[in-house]
């Protein structure tokens, strides 16, 4: 069985800007208006009715979804950046250019990448870190989605493991 919200109809949006360095097109700072849909896969127990409670899971994608609400997504594992900060401003460097952001104003991210790739596997882990595989019935993978824009989108899939390991799923 599965639970699944569509990010476009469930309104799990964001509004951020982000570059993928060195892109011809992509490599200049832009932003989108991302959907993030889910698919909670898993069993329903005796004394659970769900494999989640919709509402326990559009709240906490929600929650993830208003961390980058409005911000510029940096990738803060990307080999290809030079961070630095300077009191208020983090500089960010690639190659020539240099950013110079206020700090508040952007939402460091522990990946490697900003694409949409990179961006459902960053939601995929904080879901698996938030809900768990107990938050309802046994929850047994988590599929992440995130468009940016109608028809455009990348996604990926995490199973639960023995030793209650989340690891992503082979395609």
């Amino acid at each position: 069985m599965w639970v699944e919200l569509d990010g476009w109809t469930a309104k799990l949006r964001f509004s951020a800007c982000h570059l993928i360095p060195h892109h011809p097109k992509c490599g200049r700072l832009h932003g989108h208006t991302y959907a993030v849909s889910v698919k909670i896969h898993g069993k329903r127990t005796r004394e659970q009715e769900f494999v989640i409670d919709f509402e326990l899971l559009k709240e906490t994608v929600a929650e993830l979804c208003a961390r980058l609400d409005h911000h510029v997504v940096i990738a803060a594992n990307d080999p290809r950046l030079r961070i630095t900060e300077d009191g208020d401003n983090t500089a960010i460097a690639i190659g020539e250019k240099v950013y110079s952001i206020p700090t508040c104003d952007i939402a460091f991210l522990p990946t490697d990448s900003t694409s949409a790739e990179s961006l459902s596997l960053y939601f995929a882990s904080e879901l698996a870190s938030l809900i768990g595989s107990g938050a309802s019935g046994d929850i047994s993978k988590i599929e992440v989605r995130i468009d940016e824009g109608l028809g455009q989108g990348a996604g990926c899939a995490l199973v639960i493991r023995a030793g209650n390991e989340w690891v992503e799923a082979d395609t």
